[in-house]
């Protein structure tokens, strides 16, 4: 834990990517588990690491998504769904929209809400339409 907390230090204090890996580290999943979440994503997925926001997300098979928590890679071919699996900074998750490689028919993420964590599975247009309000608050609009 000590030295997971001394990585931290050389990362910007209070930049997404730095509240990403607190974030896991105080989750308990541990900084080896950030750093291999960071892996497979930079392998199977797509990174987005700005000063606005950091995000992890892949493409997975709607039918997958019981199993989107695991580390499976899945073909672009056959994937339906975006899955973002980690997003941290102001407006993570309205920005994923501008930032995601391609569009796909739905984005998934996992909600925690206290001790209750649900899939939450939105098709690509409802998800641009809830999240068109934050773009345009983050835009001055």
């Amino acid at each position: 834990m000590r030295v997971a907390r001394n990585r931290l230090k050389n990362l910007a204090v209070n930049s997404p990517i730095a509240n990403a890996a607190k974030w896991a580290i105080e989750s308990d999943t541990g900084d080896n588990h950030f750093h291999g979440l960071l892996s497979f994503h930079l392998r199977h997925g797509y990174v987005w690491s700005g000063d606005d926001c950091f995000i992890l997300g892949r493409p997975i098979p709607r039918d997958a998504l019981s199993q989107a928590d695991e580390f499976v890679a899945y073909d672009k071919k056959i994937s339906d769904v975006w899955f973002v699996w980690l997003a941290a900074g102001k407006g993570a998750f309205a920005r994923f929209l501008e930032v995601a490689p391609f569009k796909l028919p739905y984005v998934a993420w996992h909600r925690n809400k206290g001790k209750n964590e649900r899939l939450k599975v939105w098709s690509w247009d409802q998800y641009d339409r809830v999240t068109q309000r934050f773009r345009r608050s983050n835009n001055g609009n």
